[in-house]
């Protein structure tokens, strides 16, 4: 159905979001950051990755038993990782909601096949999910993420405003500690569109800034498949540490359990749409990867380790299989050893040095004391000559004659 809606409407920055350009499409640094007095900042960004989710919902669990798990000063989601973001925001008290929806989820409490799918705006029905949305985000748990954004923390979830063709950041916060009647409701769909897979989930409308129109917004994966900008990094912190979980692997090939396409519009879009987003997920990740490194912050990197078997379809919910992720993730956090300080698979030429480590050595280089210049040496650089440098000079003066 065609749709009609202004430029201005198109691409205006909603009230809830944080302005990432202005008009004339030009970066802006937003002064929105985290305002917390202390030392250390901890970011962690949870992806998309639909029933794998529970690998990550698991490894948050475990980190929370193994008695390590920081308090996150920004938290960002995408996708499922938007779903799981708020418990994450909140602390160790959600853990509970946390492990109820990535454990007890079925695909029928996601979405219900639609009979005009291929005539419609997607294939399935959401309703069903929306309903789980509200279930898990209530009143209270609203007032919980204000409270949380109003000591300075910061949460935010990416979706993707299909009629602006932009990535549209959200600040959650914000929305919750609003006094607007709406805020609820457009918390709830916020999640709902980021979680919207395009063609496959319906798109959710959101009110255009303009107050004329609504945009289309779907899964923030379809921009951002992990968020995190540049002026989340900013503020006068000693020491900065980005985490990075992945929900699912990064494993060169597709998985063994994916088997054979299913030689079907269905099994087609859906494999071409999954590897889509895995070659987007790493190179996000490596855009984040020199991101931090510039920022002479620490990555950290967790995923999917390739002897864990992921979901076969992430958009099939079975209860069984996420349990086995969500155990799995779990194990890897209680062990203590799952933080990956670069992505798999960099060559060489693709590794960025950390800009405070950089730092810190150039220092140390100039304190030195510079080495006495010995007789016949280079006075730039202070090195004697060797013998091959003497040869050569030798044979230059005999060409000369």
């Amino acid at each position: 159905m065609e749709r009609n809606l202004s430029e201005e409407a198109r691409s205006s920055t909603h009230w809830g979001a944080v302005a990432l350009f202005d008009n004339r499409t030009r970066v802006l640094t937003p002064g929105e950051r985290a305002q917390v007095a202390k030392q250390d900042l901890n970011v962690i960004a949870l992806s998309g990755g639909g029933a794998d989710g529970a690998f990550g919902a698991g490894l948050m669990i475990g980190w929370t038993e193994a008695g390590t798990r920081p308090q996150f000063d920004i938290v960002t989601g995408v996708s499922t990782g938007a779903l799981m973001a708020s418990f994450v925001f909140i602390g160790p008290s959600f853990d509970q909601k946390l492990t109820e929806l990535y454990t007890t989820m079925r695909t029928t409490d996601v979405f219900t096949a639609r009979i005009d799918g291929l005539f419609g705006d997607s294939l399935n029905d959401t309703a069903p999910l929306r309903a789980r949305i509200a279930q898990a985000i209530t009143e209270e748990t609203l007032d919980a993420v204000a409270a949380e954004h109003n000591k300075g923390r910061r949460l935010y979830v990416a979706t993707t405003n299909l009629d602006s063709g932009t990535v549209s950041v959200w600040n959650m916060g914000a929305i919750a500690a609003s006094d607007k009647p709406e805020r609820i409701e457009l918390y709830r769909d916020i999640l709902l569109a980021s979680a919207a897979v395009p063609g496959f989930f319906k798109p959710v409308m959101i009110p255009a800034a303009t107050g004329k129109g609504m945009q289309m917004h779907v899964d923030g994966g379809v921009k951002a498949p992990v968020l995190l900008r540049t002026f989340m990094l900013s503020g006068p912190y000693k020491r900065k540490n980005v985490y990075i979980l992945v929900n699912g692997s990064l494993r060169l090939r597709s998985s063994d359990s994916a088997g054979a396409v299913t030689a079907n519009l269905t099994g087609i879009a859906k494999r071409s749409i999954t590897e889509l987003l895995r070659g987007l997920m790493y190179k996000q990740i490596y855009q984040i990867y020199v991101t931090v490194q510039r920022a002479g912050a620490s990555f950290n990197l967790a995923f999917i380790p390739d002897d864990v078997e992921e979901s076969k379809d992430p958009l099939n919910f079975q209860p069984e299989e996420m349990k086995k992720l969500f155990e799995a993730g779990r194990r890897i956090a209680r062990s203590g050893r799952y933080w990956q300080s670069e992505p798999p698979r960099l060559e060489n030429l693709e590794r960025v040095a950390n800009a405070s480590r950089q730092a810190v050595r150039t220092v140390e280089t100039s304190n030195r004391p510079k080495p006495a210049v010995s007789r016949g040496a280079d006075a730039r650089t202070g090195h004697s000559p060797s013998v091959f440098d003497q040869a050569e000079a030798a044979l230059m003066e005999a060409a000369k004659r």
